[in-house]
């Protein structure tokens, strides 16, 4: 197994991860309890397409989906259901028009009709992500007070929903090809362990960990 792998800056330079390759292992460790391999190998129907399946997979990544959310997903799909269309590339390889399809998901959520109904960014990107785990991002608080820290994201409330993921994929697309030879060693290791993921999962994982306890 590969260690011992270098720091490596992400959120354009503002988070250092000082041991990846042990931030990464110690999360897809089925016995220290995070959401691998529950959600990430969770089988609907094992394809892009979305189902009813998907709209419940939030819930394995620690958010809450009662009859109401999950009755709004479903009111939603139609629009969310064209992730099984995405362009078959990853974000690092993405060009702006990849990343504008991907952000197109997220335009949904800047409609009035579904301001205020419990439905919001954190649990599309979760329904969204596995369906398409090396393109589609996931979004939460961590990745949000990552990536508008001073230096990266401006900071806003008023901003569309579809903007910022395409801000957000940006930045997250240049983090990836900044430190690619970092991210080609870490899916190395993760998959010499039993747990392959994709880079941009990877990316999602040692933000939030470093986020979340100053890695």
């Amino acid at each position: 197994m590969l260690k011992g792998v270098d720091p490596i800056k992400l959120c354009s330079g503002t988070l250092t991860v000082e041991h990846p390759d042990d931030v990464l292992l110690d999360y897809l460790d089925i016995r220290n309890g995070y959401s691998y391999p529950a959600y990430d190998l969770l089988q609907t129907n094992g394809s892009p397409a979305l189902v009813d399946g998907d709209l419940l997979a939030p819930v394995l990544m620690g958010v809450h989906i009662d009859a109401g959310r999950f009755a709004l997903l479903r009111e939603m799909a139609p629009a969310l259901e064209a992730v099984a269309d995405l362009p078959e590339v990853s974000l690092e390889d993405a060009d702006d028009d990849h990343v504008m399809c991907v952000a197109g998901l997220f335009g949904i959520l800047d409609e009035p009709r579904y301001a205020g109904r419990g439905v919001r960014g954190t649990i599309v990107s979760k329904v969204l992500h596995r369906k398409r785990p090396d393109l589609v991002p996931i979004y939460d608080s961590r990745i949000f007070e990552a990536y508008t820290a001073p230096g990266v994201l401006p900071r806003t409330l008023d901003r569309a929903w579809q903007e910022f993921m395409r801000l957000l994929c940006t930045q997250m697309r240049a983090d990836l090809r900044q430190e690619d030879e970092a991210f080609t060693e870490l899916q190395l290791a993760a998959e010499e362990a039993g747990c392959p993921v994709t880079k941009l999962r990877i990316l999602d994982i040692l933000v939030g960990r470093a986020a979340a306890g100053g890695l």
